[in-house]
């Protein structure tokens, strides 16, 4: 298969490489199974950099035998700045989603009382908390976001992370 596309598409599609790359083993410390053909794909769309009339923006690294983004092209790239913004989205979704999780329970009596009401009846409980958690966020950041628990007397649960 054979794709044609103008010099500005590709420099378009190295953007979105360098996404799916930083998304794919950005926050890894070692390689990932799942992810090798498409670090392999990304690595030929950066080795076909020169050909392309832009090899200022990718340089081969010898000790690790692959095509990396040299600093030129980090710093024209839209995708650090579409990621912080993912980022940044990302985390209050998540966070205000689990604190309308946890405030339901406890408003309820329970971790499984939620699931026991109906669709309509959870969806106005969950989507007025969640407007509050919204404002209070839009409005403070983290500024009056407090642990209550003191550090060492929490219940143990192991933190998750990516690795």
């Amino acid at each position: 298969m054979n794709i044609e596309i103008d010099a500005n598409e590709y420099r378009d599609l190295l953007d979105i490489a360098h996404l799916a790359d930083v998304v794919l083993s950005g926050h890894r410390q070692g390689g990932d199974k799942r992810s090798e053909r498409h670090r392999a794909l990304i690595q030929k769309l950066y080795s076909l950099a020169k050909d392309a009339g832009l090899g200022p923006m990718m340089s081969f690294n010898e000790n690790n035998q692959t095509y990396v983004p040299t600093p030129d092209f980090e710093k024209s790239t839209l995708a650090h700045m579409v990621l912080n913004e993912f980022g940044e989205h990302l985390f209050w979704d998540h966070l205000i989603n689990r604190l309308v999780q946890r405030d339901a329970a406890m408003m309820l009596g329970g971790m499984e009382k939620p699931g026991a009401m109906n669709e309509d009846e959870r969806h106005r409980l969950f989507h007025a908390i969640r407007e509050r958690y919204a404002a209070e966020f839009a409005a403070n950041d983290i500024v009056n976001l407090q642990v209550i628990e003191p550090l060492g007397a929490g219940g143990g649960v192991p933190l998750k992370t990516s690795d």
